[in-house]
């Protein structure tokens, strides 16, 4: 046997709150991924613009709320999938109290 530990599921310890199979489905992770690359190019755009001292105010203000957006749609990603995913497939795996009260936790975090 070896002396290396054991790996627990989500690099959790079992009866955390993050135990089980509960993890991001690769497609959102892949389409989250790529928006938040697409987003960061966009706020390195938004940083060149604020290089130029003739830059317009209102043209900051359309870019960043183009980040938000894009932001957004992300959030918005990631929780759709939790809710599919984990939410409504609690009753099964016969933790919904837990998961009713993290989807209330995380909904804390919507903007």
């Amino acid at each position: 046997m070896s002396d290396a530990p054991v790996a627990t599921l989500g690099g959790h310890e079992p009866g955390d709150a993050h135990s089980g199979c509960l993890h991001l489905d690769p497609a959102t992770r892949q389409d989250a991924s790529r928006r938040l690359k697409s987003v960061r190019g966009h706020v390195e755009g938004v940083l060149r613009m604020l290089d130029d001292p003739d830059v317009y105010c209102v043209d900051v203000l359309k870019q960043v709320s183009a980040v938000q957006g894009a932001l957004r749609k992300v959030s918005e990603g990631v929780l759709r999938s939790h809710m599919r995913d984990h939410v409504a497939t609690a009753a099964l795996r016969g933790d919904t109290d837990h998961i009713v009260d993290e989807l209330m936790e995380a909904l804390k975090y919507r903007s």
